[in-house]
Formats: structure tokens, C-alpha cells, sequence
């Protein structure tokens, strides 16, 4: 197979990543060790996910109300980045300039030339890997693609080639958004959709803009709704910057400014890098220091992303752990409010009724029962629309059971927090208890599971004990 999955922990990784560039060639370093330790710790978060969480989504048909389970390959793939944007921003060619390789499957050009998502991955040898084979492929977290039909593999493919850029991040090149009525002809899924799920699991998002088309496109305005839950990791990039005069550039900056307040109604201004992302040489000089800084800190971007991914993706399982627990309190505080004559005799029209007329009172009595924040609950119109659409609904409204609710609780509280207690990089006050003492008093954690008893975690020693 010539598509690699990531490197396996046990093996040190390179010791510097170069990304090419010309005058902009950068290096970013690598500590094998250090690798090996954000691998194991990743490995950890997983089997978290998959012995607490997923279980209590499973019970409680998360999947139905929210997005599917994580697969395993999804949570251990590579850092993936996705680039955005209207067509003809430099998309592709910012992917041929991170990569430093050519290939004649990157169609270029001034018009709308990127019909496809393609995942450029990492490989022994350049290769096309096209539709559900390139999304089956077990080494690529893109099984769950899927879900959008077997006509949206037509417009999906993963090109494998041979990049020391590969060997750490994926990057996902996508097709360019459309205006007008355009961007409904011709497609046989939802972009809007399919852009959602790769924004989510992706951990850099790269807002690719001209210089020349500022204007936001109908669907360019939805690609930007669905990614202000993610703004965080969001990155607006302007493009091709070197193709106008200084003044006329500060023009559409401001412009590109305004469009963007505009639509992410965001209290703080947007940052936008200025740039220009290929193997040339500026066109104008003039504003190449901002040039070159920009593209600077975009590169720092990148070079963390491996790093930064742990804490992402522990980020990622409280997120996660704490919406399902907010999501199991709710419906099994509905189940447990249904009139008897309603749990034994009731049909699913009756139970839907009941459940719409008084849905009000019950979404606030749930959350004050449960003291659930208003963070972690789900929009309670969307909720009520989900639970309308079951099948079965009396029976499918899962019970209280509290070792659930105290299970998730201590993934959030507890279990995430020790794991990346000593590679988070922030250190205790001085009269913060120490580890031994924090180890003691968590007693049994669901992490011996995984590690074992430890020194750390035994208590006092056994000369110090008192009967």
C-alpha cells in the first residue's frame, strides 16, 4: 500500500521538517521523544473515548441528534489542514508550494478548476486514489464521508505523493465556492454539509481570498455559518497579495475587513495574513516585509499543528464528553416526566404530542435537576426536532442510570486532566498539592486500566501507615 499511516510511536520521528519556498523555505524542529510521548498520550485519549464515551452515545443515540461516533482513525490520523476558499485563490497552488512537489492531477488555472475534495497524503510513490477507495482506505480518517452518498465519491479522491511536509500533516485541497445559482447546479450532495465535516475534524483552516474577488458569494456566506462554532481554528489568508500596488492592497484589506465583519458578527476584528503562497518572486516589492512575516506565522502554524493536536484532540473528548452527558440528562429526565398512561399506552403520535406541548418546561426543568451549564446543552428547538423524528419513541428514550452520568463527569474532571498534566507545559503553584498526594486521592482512577498501579499512586509508603 502506498498510502503510510502515521509513525508509530516507537519510532523517532524526523528531526526537522523543512517546507519549502524559496526565500520563504522555513524548518521547524522535531524532538523524537517528546513525539513518541504526544502519541502515547493520543493512544490514551482514544481508548478514554472508547470505553466512556462512546458507550454512553451509543445508549443514548447521540448520533441521531448530533454527528456519529469518532472512529479510531479518525482520532489517530495526522493533523489535517483544509484549505477554503472561492475559486481561483491559490488553493491548489498554496498546496504545491507547502508540498515543494508538482503533479499533474493539481489543475490550475484562473477558472474554476478544482472540481474535487482531494486528500494529499502521505506515500512511498506518487498515486490517484479515487472515490470509496481512497475513503475506505483504513489508513485515512475519512470513513465516515460515507454518510454523503455514493455521488459524492465521484467528486472525492486522495493523492498519495512523497513530501517530508506529508510525513506530519494531510492537507485536504477542496473545490473552489461558487456564486449565483451556480453552486446548486451540478452537485449531487451538500457542499455545505461536506465542508462542515472536514472543518470539524480538521485542525487548521486555511480562508483562502483574492485580491480580486472580495465579494462574498450565497454560498460562500453559508461556508462561513457553519464555520463560526470552529473560528478558533479558522486562519483568513489573503492571497495572492503581490498582484496589486501597495495602496490598492490596503483597499481591499479594508474591504475584505468589513465583508468579513459582516458575516461572523464577531465582537473582535478578524485577522487576515497577507501573503502570497507560490515558488515566484513578489510582483510588487513594496510590501514585502508584511509578505514575508505573514507567511512566517502561517508556517508557525503549521509547524505546532503537530504538537498542538493533543491538546485539540483532549479538548475534543471533554467537548464531547460533556455535550453527551448534558444530552443523556435531558432525555432521560423526559422519559422519566412521561405520564404512566402515556409510557403504557401510548403511541409514538401521543408520546410526540405530549413531549411538543410541554417541551418547554421540561428542557429548563432538566437543566436546573441536573445543574447542566447552558454551554454544554444542545439548542433546544433542534433537540425537540431530533426526538420528533424517532422511531419507537417510549421505548427508545433511554433511563436514568447515575454511574453514566458520574462516568462522564469524571472524564471531564478528572481523567483528561491527569493525562496532560505534566505535557501541558504550565506549572503548579508552589503550595498546590503534589502529585502524590493528587494521585492518592483519586484512588482507583479508570486509569490504572491503562498504566497499571504506579509509585505515584500507591499512597503513602508502607513504613508511614498507621493502622
Amino acid at each position: 500500500m502506498d498510502v503510510q499511516e502515521h509513525p508509530d510511536a516507537s519510532e523517532p520521528s524526523p528531526k526537522m521538517l523543512q517546507v519549502p519556498g524559496g526565500s520563504a523555505c522555513r524548518e521547524f524542529e522535531h524532538d523524537a521523544q517528546e513525539d513518541r510521548t504526544t502519541q502515547r498520550a493520543i493512544k490514551s485519549l482514544w481508548n478514554l473515548y472508547k470505553t466512556c464515551v462512546r458507550p454512553a452515545e451509543q445508549k443514548t443515540q447521540y448520533s441521531h441528534f448530533d454527528s456519529r461516533p469518532m472512529t479510531e482513525q479518525e482520532f489517530m490520523s495526522r493533523p489535517q489542514v483544509l484549505l477554503l476558499g472561492q475559486y481561483s485563490t491559490g488553493k491548489t497552488t498554496m498546496v504545491k508550494w507547502l508540498t515543494g512537489t508538482d503533479s499533474p492531477h493539481f489543475d490550475i488555472g484562473p477558472q474554476p478548476s478544482s472540481d474535487k475534495f482531494m486528500a494529499i497524503v502521505h506515500g512511498t510513490e506518487e498515486r490517484l486514489i479515487r472515490g470509496c477507495a481512497a475513503a475506505s482506505l483504513p489508513e485515512l480518517p475519512f470513513q465516515g464521508l460515507g454518510d454523503f452518498g455514493a455521488e459524492f465519491f465521484k467528486s472525492f479522491a486522495a493523492l498519495a505523493m512523497k513530501s517530508r511536509l506529508l510525513e506530519d500533516l494531510t492537507l485536504v485541497d477542496t473545490p473552489g465556492v461558487l456564486s449565483g445559482a451556480n453552486h446548486k447546479r451540478g452537485r449531487n450532495y451538500d457542499f455545505t454539509k461536506v465542508v462542515q465535516w472536514l472543518a470539524e475534524r480538521a485542525d487548521l483552516v486555511l480562508l483562502s481570498f483574492d485580491p480580486l474577488k472580495c465579494d462574498m458569494a450565497d454560498e460562500f456566506k453559508e461556508i462561513l455559518e457553519v464555520l463560526k462554532p470552529i473560528q478558533d481554528k479558522v486562519r483568513c489568508v489573503l492571497n495572492k497579495a503581490d498582484t496589486v500596488e501597495a495602496t490598492e492592497l490596503l483597499r481591499v484589506h479594508g474591504a475584505l475587513m468589513w465583508n468579513l465583519g459582516q458575516v461572523l458578527q464577531t465582537p473582535e476584528v478578524t485577522r487576515v495574513f497577507v501573503s502570497s503562497f507560490r515558488e515566484k518572486e513578489y510582483e510588487h516589492q513594496e510590501m514585502k516585509r508584511l509578505f514575508d512575516e505573514d507567511k512566517a506565522k502561517i508556517m508557525q502554524e503549521l509547524g505546532s499543528l503537530p504538537r498542538a493536536t493533543l491538546l485539540r484532540k483532549a479538548n475534543l473528548v471533554v467537548e464531547r464528553a460533556r455535550r453527551v452527558r448534558a444530552h443523556f440528562c435531558i432525555m432521560t429526565y423526559v422519559q422519566s416526566q412521561l405520564p404512566l398512561s402515556v409510557r403504557t399506552f401510548g403511541s409514538d403520535e401521543r408520546t410526540r404530542k405530549w413531549i411538543s406541548d410541554n417541551w418547554e418546561r421540561l428542557y429548563e426543568a432538566a437543566k436546573k435537576h441536573h445543574s447542566l451549564s447552558p454551554g454544554d446543552m444542545p439548542r433546544p428547538e433542534a433537540l425537540l426536532a431530533s426526538i420528533q423524528t424517532m422511531d419507537d419513541l417510549v421505548r427508545s428514550l433511554p433511563k436514568w442510570h447515575a454511574e453514566v452520568a458520574e462516568l462522564l463527569e469524571r472524564v471531564t474532571s478528572s481523567d483528561v486532566p491527569s493525562l496532560i498534566e505534566s505535557i501541558a507545559g504550565v506549572t503548579a503553584a508552589p503550595l498546590c498539592p503534589t502529585k502524590r498526594n493528587a494521585a492518592a486521592s483519586r484512588g482507583d482512577g479508570f486509569w490504572r486500566m491503562f498504566f497499571g498501579s504506579s509509585q505515584e499512586s500507591e499512597g503513602p509508603p508502607k513504613s508511614r501507615r498507621r493502622l
